[in-house]
């Protein structure tokens, strides 16, 4: 009986931790922010080897319904836009999105009919298993008078 107390502060503390992960911003310095590009997701897949390691915003319209746990911490998914003028055609990109992400990330829609969204990640490559994403970091960018960026969901 005496573990009771204690597991209950444990699991305070740690659902505190996971809420303030999920707060948590991701800030860039000018210099980062300044040579961020975005583009229509479109335009990207079709040669995403050209923008490994690089920081990007991209145009996306809604995203996948199917999300797979894959790593403890991560989960991988998909952004999707119709094809400019090919009626009924989409072109996707696949994305991993962090635990403390997750619910900011189901909150998007997930039917073509949305309006176009923007979302900053990174672009990488896992080796072990040969698999390309874009590594969601948020959806809104801020900036300060510095012209420094704080990015969150």
């Amino acid at each position: 009986m005496k573990r009771a107390p204690v597991l209950s502060v444990v699991l305070f503390v740690s659902c505190m931790a996971i809420t303030l992960a999920a707060a948590k911003p991701v800030r860039y310095d000018a210099k980062v922010w300044r040579a961020v590009q975005t583009y229509d997701l479109v335009e990207v897949s079709k040669n995403l080897d050209a923008h490994m390691r690089e920081l990007m915003g991209v145009k996306c319209n809604f995203r996948g319904k199917d999300i797979h746990h894959l790593k403890s911490n991560w989960y991988e998914s998909s952004i999707w836009q119709p094809v400019p003028g090919q009626s009924g055609k989409f072109e996707h990109l696949p994305v991993m999105v962090s635990k403390p992400d997750l619910k900011a990330f189901k909150a998007l829609p997930t039917d073509s009919s949305g309006s176009e969204i923007t979302i900053y990640g990174r672009v990488e490559y896992d080796a072990g298993s040969k698999f390309k994403f874009l590594r969601l970091v948020g959806r809104t960018a801020t900036l300060d008078s510095a012209g420094n960026a704080t990015v969150t969901w």
